[in-house]
């Protein structure tokens, strides 16, 4: 999902294909033909007079590249960023950056999975730059990481990770093959399994994938945020759910 001016979530298939949905689960444009294996939290701004979204995703090549929604366009662009790597690119997040800049982004390579590459994606005239910062090493082979209210974390374990950041508490949510969502608030030092119900229409993702989330969002039917995993359900349909945390986001109602 996007942060910014409102929130647009963007889904990339195993098999190839890019589409851009808005918070309703109505597909924005038409479906592109890249073929991703990563795709990271984007960001929305105003370059010039238009309003932009971007995705910074990975491509099979391992080459790091942005996607962009747009009102003007009719499906998903791929753009180059001005990120030097010569090496293969594995897997990456991006958080919000305080140094005011476009998007915060974190990588790691295939050739060296113990050592994260940050720095800040921003935007100077109508051009994006790469402020590069000092890497992160780890002592472990990183297979996820997540920006926390700014702190950098990463996993030996999780196969993805999101945030869900609402005012001063945040919370990290986290996907492990074979079991359910968990949540944990001391960065990941202890998690707890989440049990998501099945909405009146919709089942809940059983071998859930990928995950997202917004504690906080501008708009829509959420009051306590989103979350939003991609996963196959108990009939062995592969779906993308949206899913409301108001329980463990909004205090409960007394009277």
């Amino acid at each position: 999902m996007s942060t910014g001016g409102g929130a647009v979530l963007a889904v990339a298939y195993d098999g190839g294909g890019l589409e851009f949905f808005d918070m309703e689960g109505e597909r924005i444009g038409e479906p592109s033909l890249f073929r991703l294996k990563a795709i990271a939290d984007g960001r929305s701004t105003t370059i010039g007079d238009s309003s932009v979204t971007l995705f910074p995703g990975i491509t099979e090549a391992g080459e790091i590249k942005g996607y962009v929604y747009s009102p003007g366009l009719v499906a998903p662009t791929q753009i180059d960023l001005p990120i030097v790597e010569e090496r293969a690119i594995q897997g990456l997040c991006t958080g919000d950056s305080s140094a005011g800049g476009l998007i915060r982004i974190a990588y790691w390579t295939l050739a060296n999975s113990m050592s994260l590459t940050t720095g800040v994606l921003s935007e100077v005239n109508g051009d994006l730059t790469w402020t590069p910062e000092a890497a992160t090493r780890t002592d472990f082979p990183v297979t996820s990481c997540v920006f926390a209210r700014g702190t950098l974390v990463a996993s030996p374990r999780s196969a993805d990770s999101a945030s869900l950041t609402r005012g001063e508490v945040s919370a990290l949510l986290s996907l492990e093959d074979g079991r359910p969502i968990q949540i944990s608030t001391d960065y990941g030092i202890t998690t707890t399994d989440v049990a998501v119900r099945d909405g009146i229409t919709i089942q809940a993702p059983r071998n859930p994938t990928a995950i997202t989330a917004l504690g906080t969002l501008p708009a829509g039917g959420f009051p306590g945020g989103v979350v939003v995993v991609a996963g196959e359900n108990a009939s062995g349909e592969h779906q993308v759910v949206f899913i409301d945390p108001s329980q463990i986001t909004l205090e409960p109602v007394t009277e």
